[in-house]
């Protein structure tokens, strides 16, 4: 695993949004890997699966306790998720990317106590969109806070 620059800027803070960033290439030269990648680990060891995921949701905890502090939501939210893939090489299934991403970093989220949970009382729905770089591979997240009217 290469370690990549873990940037990020926090920003959004105007707009009741809030902001991370995972910067770099932690998956061969891509940011996270997909899901047919964490499928073929577990198939060479029943552990091997749970020892990926953590490895992976630690590089994500790493940046969201850097990007957000401690910084709470105090609602259920929604997740808009930037994927920027490198435009060279071989183009991988965005659904594989995206689900195994949004469920290491959901864990995360959970885990930094960011959100209470990772249910769908907490998590209100999820937004993704896909663009290709020939700078260095990120996953850019932005909180939406939703205020429940009384």
């Amino acid at each position: 695993m290469k370690q990549g620059n873990l940037s990020g800027d926090g920003m959004g803070e105007a707009t009741g949004r809030r902001s991370f960033r995972i910067e770099g290439t932690f998956c061969g030269d891509k940011t996270l890997p997909s899901l047919n990648q964490y499928i073929a680990e577990i198939g060479t060891h029943p552990r091997r699966g749970g020892q990926y995921k953590r490895q992976y949701v630690m590089i994500i905890t790493s940046c969201i306790r850097r990007d957000l502090k401690r910084w709470k939501a105090s609602g259920p939210v929604i997740l808009h998720y930037v994927f920027a893939e490198p435009k060279k090489g071989q183009k991988r299934d965005r659904m594989n990317i995206f689900s195994l991403a949004d469920k290491f970093i959901e864990d995360a989220l959970r885990d930094c106590k960011v959100i209470a949970d990772d249910d769908p009382e907490h998590v209100i729905n999820c937004t993704h969109e896909f663009i290709y770089t020939d700078g260095v591979p990120y996953i850019a997240v932005e909180i939406e806070e939703i205020r429940k009217e009384v």
